[in-house]
């Protein structure tokens, strides 16, 4: 991992976490535990685009200290956020830290094919852990109800459906997280003028 001039760093981080900050505050709907779409991840995808990994994930931390102190959903609501997006830039990371950065950062078939595949390898990670978490942790803390008596009430009782529904929702974000910081900083060419090392 390439280390930047920690002036840089800080500045950096400071000011995504801020925009990270913001784009959490715009009001959109939340379903019944918490969870809802928003744009925090776009800001942190795009941080990790770039700046690179040690860019995005004090970005990631700062922004979850925030949520977790001022968050509507507190704790709760700061980490499932943590666990569900940090995947969208661990994962990706893990997979293309071979691969020449010009290429991923290039709008080519082959760099946007190679970055597809990575964040569908990240949307998969993303689905499995935080059904896991959802189901044993943040569901009957949040709601203060035995997950099983949440699907009893919210599903009819059918596991399948709460499945579904969990993963529905982290495919639809993890697809969101993945798709628009791309086009905001890969495909028009942003990378090319504020990339990493810049």
């Amino acid at each position: 991992m390439v280390t930047q001039p920690r002036s840089k760093l800080v500045a950096r981080v400071g000011a995504l976490v801020a925009l990270s900050v913001m784009a959490d505050l715009f009001p959109m709907p939340r379903v019944f535990f918490g969870m809802k779409l928003d744009l925090v991840g776009t800001v942190w995808v795009s941080s990790f685009l770039l700046f690179g990994f040690e860019t995005a994930t004090y970005t990631s931390l700062g922004t979850f200290l925030l949520m977790t102190a001022y968050g509507p959903t507190g704790f709760v609501g700061a980490a499932m956020k943590f666990a569900a997006t940090y995947p969208m830039i661990l994962v990706p990371w893990l997979i293309t830290r071979k691969a020449s950065r010009k290429l991923i950062l290039t709008p080519s078939y082959r760099g946007a094919m190679l970055y597809g595949f990575a964040s569908g390898v990240a949307i998969a990670v993303r689905v499995v852990l935080t059904f896991v978490l959802n189901y044993y942790w943040a569901i009957p803390t949040f709601m203060g109800l035995p997950t099983q008596e949440v699907i009893q009430r919210f599903f009819a009782g059918s596991f399948l459906s709460f499945f579904a529904f969990v993963a529905g929702l982290n495919v639809a974000q993890g697809v969101l997280d993945a798709v628009l910081p791309w086009l905001l900083v890969v495909r028009s060419g942003l990378a090319r003028v504020l990339g990493y090392g810049r």
